[in-house]
């Protein structure tokens, strides 16, 4: 049911192609459960709520990303050599 409809609605929209089958509606209080519903069965704010929490799994996993990069450029830096330990790698003098 999730696919035909849905299918008629947008076609070959580009979109469509990465819809989930259900979304995470993120619990509004502490101690309260999430919910996750079918996609077909979302209102307009169970949208936008699921979209605010992977704003907010977006946000933190850049955040990790930048992190690893830099940690990375940081051994580089400091002449360290694919599979060398990256705390040796920081421990040792010298670089930029």
């Amino acid at each position: 049911m999730f696919k035909s409809k849905l299918e008629k609605l947008l076609k070959d929209d580009y979109t469509f192609k990465r819809l989930p089958e259900t979304i995470l509606i993120p619990a509004p209080f502490a101690g309260d459960q999430d919910v996750v519903k079918p996609i077909a069965e979302a209102t307009i704010d169970d949208l936008v709520f699921a979209a605010q929490a992977l704003d907010l799994q977006s946000d933190a996993l850049t955040k990790r990303i930048y992190a690893v990069r830099s940690l990375y450029r940081t051994a580089r830096q400091k002449g360290a050599l694919g599979g060398e330990n990256i705390l040796d790698a920081l421990a040792r003098k010298g670089g930029e």
